[in-house]
């Protein structure tokens, strides 16, 4: 099985779409047959030789490494379902997209609708991560519906739009509207967020690790019997990036239900306040 390098040589005057740099699916792949790799552009194709260099190590596991700035090439891990895929760089728009399975570290930025309506595994983003982070597509119903995403940096708007599963660590700063429509998950910022948090929030969990600037309205103080859920989460969360990682032992945080525009059964957890 072989483990795939990918250096960046050409960098094209146009998007192009990287859904089929898989780890699994290149590993069985020959060494004639890689550099003829189609991948479709914006209104024309190119190959994978014309694009990048490769080169091949033998692997017990399927393994993809980029290397170099890759914001260009969209949808990198979409689909993914097992192996591991790594970019040393930046990524563009929809890495992750509808993954399942696997591991993928972008040791850069990525661009919009990471993790978008992701299903399972575990998406690192060591940059900034562009708007609707873990959310849905325009016109869907469903953003984010299982796995972990971690982002180093800071978040765009709309993080977490729609999410229903998973858990999505942000240690920076979150832009407007993080965490709208949530139907449930877990959401910890780390840093500041914009304006409208939690809004159309119907259940799921929102961890602050700071307190914001204003509450929302239509989220009410108050609760409790949350103790053994808070043990366990943080005992979990002390396996993940800070600061998340030293909410073990701290006194429970303050707890808020909303949003009660439409449903009431969210939870705002403010820690450290």
């Amino acid at each position: 099985m072989n483990a795939i390098t990918l250096r960046v040589k050409n960098a094209p005057g146009f998007r192009v779409d990287g859904s089929k740099l898989l780890p699994a699916e290149l590993a069985a792949a020959s060494r004639t047959e890689l550099p003829r790799i189609v991948l479709q552009g914006a209104g024309e194709t190119c190959a994978l030789g014309d694009l990048f260099d490769i080169a091949l190590t033998e692997d017990d596991t399927p393994s993809l490494t980029i290397e170099g700035d890759a914001r260009w090439l969209d949808r990198i891990g979409a689909n993914m379902s097992e192996g591991t895929l790594t970019v040393h760089g930046n990524a563009g728009d929809y890495a992750g997209i509808k993954m399942s399975g696997g591991e993928f570290h972008i040791q850069g930025d990525a661009g919009a609708f990471a993790a978008c309506e992701m299903q399972g595994g575990r998406l690192s983003i060591h940059g900034d991560a562009g708007d609707f982070a873990a959310g849905a597509l325009p016109g869907d119903m469903e953003g984010m519906a299982g796995g972990t995403l971690t982002i180093h940096g800071n978040a765009g708007a709309r993080l977490c739009d729609r999410m229903r599963r998973g858990t999505v660590l942000v240690a920076g700063d979150a832009g407007d509207f993080a965490a709208s429509r949530l139907v449930a998950g877990s959401v910890c910022i780390g840093g500041k967020v914009g304006a409208h948090l939690g809004y159309g929030m119907r259940r799921g969990t929102v961890v602050l690790a700071r307190a914001p600037s204003r509450i929302p309205p239509t989220f009410t103080e108050g609760g409790r019997g949350f103790d053994v859920f808070w043990l366990l989460f943080t005992r979990m969360l002390a396996r993940e990036i800070a600061p998340f990682s030293t909410f073990a032992g701290h006194v429970l945080p303050r707890r808020y239900a909303g949003d009660l525009a439409v449903d009431g059964r969210g939870e705002l957890l403010i820690a450290n306040s």
